[in-house]
């Protein structure tokens, strides 16, 4: 950045005596109770005046007409609102406001420089024209030269036979050339005809009309194409059309042409009012040339807010068929999905601290999700929570809901509930104790002629009570160079449920708890109102924390816990067993930051009775500020999954960067918790990929490798080349990067927006 040029100087004694008089002048205002108040912001209100400012010039000779024209010769410059412009002559016309200037012409506006030969400008309108120019454009990076520019307003510009780029000019990797150009700044759009588009300089599209985004502003118009090749769908095009049909609406239709498949129709509408925002996703192929059947896929979603004081939304999901995700998905996401909701639901706030809830829930399930769960059409649900009543707490839900079986073979039917909890929280510095009683009242009442042995009415009635209690030591201590503040938070939490006979009862939405942390603090070891469980159990547990004593992060932490049972369970869910252990698993867990930007995770979870571990995760990981990645995990759940997990970011040569992940289940026995597909050993998913990453431009190839269901397997192929400020070609592997690859930041494509002052000369 060029200095300014002083037109004046001022003698360091006079700057030091107006100090001094200003410390006088501001003592005296406070010895007569006010002063003067500095203002630490450059205040710019006089900037907003644009017409009408002064004019100021300098040069080596300077002769004229007053009132009339000004000529400036050797080393002349001009500056006005903003603008500054230098050349070996300068010569302005006060009474229209005009400059012609000759001879290395350099104007300097807001950033943007512009050099050539010969201008003529009107300053405050900023329209004239530039002959030859050379430019940058400093808000995009932006640089390239023309024939001639026309300034057509402050923030537009016309170029003939022009260039642009966001290389060094020198030698661009990339550039565009055009017979006629328009930048808009204002909108923040490139616009033009007869473009052809070269890159390491073959030429690689042209078009006789052209858009492009300056910015990142919305405006219809053709997307850049996706491309990419898979196992299922063979070579795969998508050409998006944007139309941004409001500032709170907007449409997306994006044709898709596969080789294998045949042509697929999408659209995407999204809206935005004050009181509901949504989106709506289609897609349609009307003849598979695989299937040769229709295929099509809708997604509807929609949340609203004060809707006659009510508050919701819906979700409402289909395909045609079981195989859709699987022959058109692009990531094992998607190729897993096996339940699609269709759920509405609205609450409410009523007084004295009710809330109502009204919800309707049913699925489509595919594969092997059938049966599928029961549905609830619909469900009522009223709550009261009451906090701090003479220091008690008392949470109220009454629940009534119709349940409908996916097979006949299943009970349905109507479950009323009632579940009153009353506490009270002790809790004073250093140390807790929360008693709480609880009441599980549930009524069925249940279909005839469903052919199943369960009788019409049924209910039950459980008591449930527990008290929680902890205590907090801290103290000031001295680990791997670090001052920190050490925490040891033991806690005990007893809870009693006597049993009632609940076999009589049909299991509508109700499973076995996952046994975890957060577990073994609850009174019930299910999750849904179909079971309690008789319990008769103490859970102890400790907790000790490393914490900054300057920023008050966490810096490591280990826990420990388990449940002593001091009687056997009765109650249980149809083919699962009871419990009949006398003392749960041990579960242990430390998580914490290591030195050199690392960090770890770990939970295992030990079986006294089998004397084995039977769950265990753990989970470390590199993450430095310069990009590089290594991630390394292992979970195993015995039974159920085992699976070694890794990926990576890491530089291979200058500019090149290596991507991977790699998932690999080394269980062969067993069955999937989620899928209930067997397990067995090979690759899940497995991702290889390149990037590389210049000044202006960038590229990436990956490839991408996923099991779909048992015997199926998708291979993906994706290249994109990116253009820095000018366009993305190819298809978008930034989702599959960051979903495969924790930690991953998409690349900047947009230069930051500089400061008013950026460039000032």
């Amino acid at each position: 950045m060029r200095r300014p040029r002083l037109l004046h100087s001022v003698p360091a004694s006079l700057a030091l005596s107006w100090l001094l008089v200003s410390g006088n002048a501001i003592a005296q205002q406070r010895s007569h109770g006010f002063a003067l108040k500095l203002d630490p912001v450059l205040s710019e209100a006089r900037a907003e005046i644009t017409e009408g400012r002064p004019v100021y010039a300098s040069g080596d000779r300077l002769y004229g007409r007053s009132g009339r024209d000004t000529t400036i010769e050797g080393n002349a410059e001009l500056r006005k609102a903003g603008s500054v412009i230098r050349a070996d002559r300068l010569t302005y016309y006060e009474a229209d406001d005009e400059l012609l200037a000759s001879g290395h012409v350099r104007v300097t506006r807001q950033g943007n420089v512009f050099t050539g030969p010969e201008l003529a400008l009107k300053l405050d309108a900023n329209t004239g024209w530039f002959e030859s120019p050379s430019y940058y454009l400093a808000q995009y990076d932006g640089r390239g030269r023309a024939d001639r520019i026309d300034f057509l307003g402050p923030d537009r510009m016309r170029l003939t036979d022009a260039s642009y780029t966001t290389c060094e000019f020198d030698d661009p990797d990339w550039i565009l050339l055009a017979r006629s150009m328009t930048l808009d700044q204002e909108e923040d759009v490139g616009t033009g005809r007869s473009a052809s588009l070269y890159f390491k300089g073959v030429k690689i599209l042209g078009a006789p009309v052209f858009t492009f985004p300056l910015g990142d502003r919305r405006r219809s118009g053709f997307l850049p194409p996706s491309v990419s090749l898979t196992s299922r769908s063979g070579l795969d095009v998508v050409v998006p059309y944007y139309w941004n049909m409001a500032p709170n609406r907007d449409l997306t239709l994006y044709p898709r042409v596969s080789t294998r498949r045949g042509l697929q129709m999408g659209a995407e509408f999204r809206y935005l009012q004050r009181s509901f925002r949504g989106e709506a996703a289609v897609e349609w192929n009307p003849d598979d040339r695989v299937t040769h059947t229709s295929r099509y896929f809708f997604d509807l979603r929609n949340t609203f807010t004060n809707w006659g004081g009510w508050g919701g939304g819906w979700t409402i999901r289909g395909v045609s068929d079981d195989n859709y995700f699987v022959d058109y998905g692009r990531s094992i996401v998607s190729s897993s999905e096996r339940l699609l909701p269709r759920v509405f639901s609205a609450s409410r706030a009523l007084p004295n601290d009710w809330t109502a809830l009204v919800s309707v829930q049913t699925w489509q399930s595919i594969l092997d999700a059938r049966p599928g769960p029961y549905e609830r059409i619909p469900q009522l649900q009223l709550r009261n929570v009451v906090r701090d009543a003479h220091g008690f707490d008392l949470d109220t839900v009454l629940d009534t809901t119709r349940f409908r079986a996916p097979t006949a073979a299943l009970p349905e039917g109507w479950r009323s509930v009632a579940d009153p909890q009353l506490s009270y929280p002790i809790v004073r510095p250093g140390w807790f104790v929360v008693p709480k009683a609880q009441l599980h009242l549930a009524n069925y009442q249940i279909d005839s002629g469903t052919g199943t042995a369960f009788d019409d009415t049924e209910s039950s009635v459980v008591p449930t009570f527990s008290i929680d209690s902890g205590l907090v030591f801290e103290r000031a201590a001295h680990f791997f160079g670090r001052e920190v503040t050490q925490t040891l938070e033991p806690r005990l939490f007893y809870a009693r449920t006597p049993y009632r006979d609940q076999s009589r009862l049909p299991v509508y939405d109700t499973t076995v708890a996952d046994f975890n942390f957060a577990q073994l603090f609850s009174e019930n070891t299910f999750v849904g109102y179909d079971r309690i469980a008789d319990v008769n159990q103490l859970t102890a547990a400790a907790v000790s924390r490393l914490i900054d004593p300057g920023s008050g992060a966490e810096r490591f932490r280990f826990a420990v816990g388990q449940r002593i049972y001091f009687s056997p369970q009765r109650v249980s869910i149809p083919g699962v067993a009871p419990r009949t252990d006398e003392r749960s698993d041990i579960l242990l867990a430390a998580s914490g930051e290591l030195a050199g930007h690392q960090s770890f995770d770990t939970g295992v979870q030990y079986s006294v009775r089998d004397r084995e571990i039977a769950r265990y995760t753990v989970l470390w990981r590199y993450l430095p500020p310069d990009g590089r990645i290594l991630n390394v995990g292992v979970r195993y759940r015995r039974d159920e999954i085992g699976q070694f997990d890794t990926s990576l970011r890491w530089p291979v040569a200058p500019r090149w960067v290596a991507l991977g992940r790699l998932n690999y289940s080394f269980l062969g026995e067993g069955r999937d918790p989620i899928s209930g597909v067997p397990n067995e050993r090979g690759v899940i998913e497995s991702v290889l990929g390149f990037e590389y990453e210049s000044c202006c431009w960038g590229t990436r190839f990956v490839v991408q490798r996923f099991r779909t269901a048992l015997g199926r397997a998708t291979t993906a192929f994706f290249i994109q080349l990116e253009l820095r400020g000018l366009a993305r070609l190819g298809s978008d592997p930034f989702g599959i990067l960051r979903r495969n690859i924790p930690g991953y930041r998409l690349p900047t494509d947009r230069p930051e927006v500089p400061s008013r002052y950026f460039g000032y000369e």
